[in-house]
């Protein structure tokens, strides 16, 4: 069994979503290779049972060297190696692996650039290996001396071999100078920006530091190494505007906004992309289709083209290609057929459609730029701010114009909250140990099935975050994280866990997952929500039978509420009983009746509920008196009654705390009525 030692950690160091994307895809290639060389090396991985997974490979590898006499030759001979030959041989792999991709960062690094970039990867294995005749007596009752109760001893005592090695810290040694650290991971010494020891390409924040092993996955050129046109992975902002975006495309292409998009002969007439010009002004593009939403798309697709070009004629290092596909396939999907200017507009990072982002100041200092007020170029950064901020409040102005006589959130403005989804199966371990095995299987065979299955599953999870206009940073089956639009991460969360749990049954006995949720600010930081978000993940799995859904708000001042609720109802009911489905429920009645006062008024009666249930009276008649209070109508307030009592605690008799916790939730949900759209 060999484990990528320190891999969630080195994922989680990331400011920005393109350091958690390369991140994600430099550990999976890595593994990717070590699966190679397991197969190289004349072994037979099991777990993965293949290295070709495109979302993601986990980071422990589990495999079996064929019988026989270990040859004298070493991996690749032909001949079968012994356990530790074979694991020597794997990280050897994974290590000239890492030389090469930090090779495309660092073409002649200096020694003690060097010496940072040798703590990483660490390659921790473990191994066992069959005595001569047998299998000392330790064989599964029923399996006598098969070579199958040989795999299932292997197995039993490499899972817990591994979880001791995990608790061996042995590392190469490291010394530095005593410089400022790094500002992502704190591990090691840090440069900053302009350092000749860092490529010019790479970006960074003002004051950021990044040590060389940083370095390598904020190389947008090792990013383009390891993932091709993958390599675009949508920004916190693109994420969380993406729903209105989408309700822009959806307006035009229904035709009641768009004008006419195609003329009667079928040509195009939404004018052409500006591609790359570096000088796009918005006299560039055909003005002949008419309406005004699409006007305003243009006029905001100037704009954005405008304050880059303005930028870069004061000094700022600015993207070559504002409009590279492949961010958000599904919303791409829908614009394409509306032409370029739509298409065009579709790929554009989505901060722009945010009013707050055309402040010059801010602007200003991000791009590194100093410029007094009495400079000309600053007053040409402010007068383009100016029409920025004019056409994305046209837009959002025109998109409520042409959505009149659809839903209200329609005609919302772009949301700026989006959601951190962290997803992982209960008791993996125990679920492919041999106590667990459904009855009929060969253990091996049944852990290939698993294998198998998971790689499907992983690839559907993807495409699930995707069709939520959301991204997977890496999904394994079994494991998942991802970014959503705050509207979407309920359900998306929901389809992830479905996918699991339908696509094992049969496979794995009672197959269940644990779900974390945060939503959070596209200002809060990224590593403090990922952080924030294996907590809750661990919260989630601290619930009495796992099966958790872990919910946590982060508004820009810091963390609002935090809930725990099962995946399913009480009495293991499905949904659409259950109490994720019930929160959307929530969701819509605070958008239509339901009032948010009804939370200070749970929360003052929060001891008064807990009394009554202490001596088993009706609590639920008080719950029934508020929620009526505060609905919009009596017609709806026994389906509100029925929402709020199925995100209650999960206890006979709630305590004040338990009532806050129920509270916790309700102010989810009315964060997502405010927030999510």
């Amino acid at each position: 069994m060999l484990t990528l030692g320190g891999v969630q950690e080195f994922i989680a160091a990331s400011r920005r979503t393109a350091d958690l994307w390369t991140a994600s895809r430099l550990v999976s290639r890595l593994c990717q290779v070590a699966v190679d060389a397991v197969v190289e090396g004349n072994g037979e991985p099991v777990l993965p049972v293949a290295a070709d997974v495109p979302d993601g490979l986990p980071n422990r590898i589990f495999a079996v060297v064929p019988a026989g006499d270990p040859g004298s030759s070493g991996p690749g001979s032909g001949a079968v190696p012994s356990p530790g030959s074979l694991a020597r041989h794997v990280s050897a792999k994974v290590h000239a692996e890492w030389c090469g991709l930090r090779a495309v960062t660092f073409k002649n690094p200096d020694d003690s650039t060097v010496a940072s970039l040798g703590t990483f990867p660490v390659v921790r294995w473990v191994g066992w290996q069959a005595t001569a005749g047998g299998d000392s007596g330790e064989s599964p009752p029923g399996e006598g001396g098969s070579a199958e109760s040989g795999y299932e001893q292997g197995w039993r005592v490499v899972s817990a071999a591994g979880q001791a090695r995990k608790r061996v810290r042995d590392f190469a040694p490291y010394a530095g100078s005593g410089a400022q650290s790094c500002s992502l991971c704190g591990r090691r010494e840090g440069v900053g920006s302009g350092s000749p020891a860092v490529p010019g390409r790479l970006r960074f924040a003002p004051g950021e530091r990044l040590c060389p092993v940083c370095a390598v996955k904020r190389d947008p050129d090792v990013a383009e190494r390891l993932a091709g046109e993958r390599a675009v992975f949508p920004s916190t902002a693109s994420i969380a505007t993406a729903p209105f975006r989408v309700r822009v495309v959806e307006a035009l292409a229904s035709g009641d906004a768009s004008g006419n998009l195609v003329g009667n002969s079928g040509e195009n007439l939404t004018g052409d992309s500006p591609g790359n010009s570096s000088e796009y002004f918005s006299g560039n593009l055909d003005r002949n289709s008419g309406g005004a939403l699409l006007d305003a798309v243009r006029r905001h697709r100037d704009a954005v083209y405008a304050i880059t070009a303005v930028l870069r004629k004061a000094g700022a290092k600015t993207p070559g290609n504002l409009e590279r596909p492949g961010a958000l396939p599904a919303l791409e999907a829908l614009a394409r057929p509306l032409g370029d200017v739509v298409a065009g507009w579709s790929c554009l990072e989505g901060s722009w459609c945010l009013a707050d982002t055309w402040q010059p100041e801010s602007l200003l200092r991000e791009s590194g730029l100093r410029l007094p007020a009495s400079d000309q170029r600053h007053a040409e950064v402010v007068r383009a701010c100016a029409r920025g901020r004019q056409a994305s409040e046209d837009l959002v102005r025109e998109l409520a114009r042409a959505s009149a006589a659809g839903t209200s959130t329609a005609s919302r403005p772009p949301a700026s909250y989006l959601a951190l989804i962290v997803q992982d199966a209960d008791d993996m371990g125990w679920a492919l140990s041999h106590a667990r095995m459904p009855a009929g299987r060969i253990m091996r065979e049944w852990h290939g099935q698993v294998s198998t299955k998971l790689v499907a599953i992983a690839g559907e999870q993807a495409r699930a975050l995707e069709e939520e206009h959301g991204r997977a940073v890496y999904a394994g089956g079994d494991d998942l994280l991802g970014l959503v639009p705050a509207a979407n991460a309920l359900r998306a969360a929901a389809r992830g866990r479905e996918l699991f749990v339908t696509g094992t049954q049969g496979l794995l006995t009672r197959p269940s997952v644990s779900t974390a949720i945060v939503f959070f600010h596209v200002s809060y930081p990224l590593q403090d929500a990922l952080g924030r978000a294996r907590d809750a993940l661990k919260e989630a799995k601290r619930r009495p039978g796992k099966a958790g859904l872990a919910l946590v708000v982060l508004r820009r001042g810091g963390e609002r509420a935090a809930s725990v609720l099962p995946w399913r109802g009480p009495g293991g009911t499905r949904p659409p009983t259950s109490p994720a489905r019930s929160l959307v429920g929530l969701v819509e009645g605070f958008r239509t009746g339901l009032s948010p006062r009804l939370l200070n008024d749970m929360y003052e009666e929060r001891h008064g509920i807990a009394n009554l249930a202490g001596s088993r009276l009706d609590y639920g008649a008080e719950i029934s008196r508020l929620v009526t209070r505060h609905s919009g109508s009596e017609s709806q307030a026994a389906g509100f009654v029925d929402l709020v009592r199925q995100v209650e605690p999960a206890t006979d008799r709630p305590r004040a705390h338990d009532v806050i916790a129920w509270v916790d939730a309700l102010e989810v949900a009315r964060f997502l009525a405010q927030e999510g759209r």
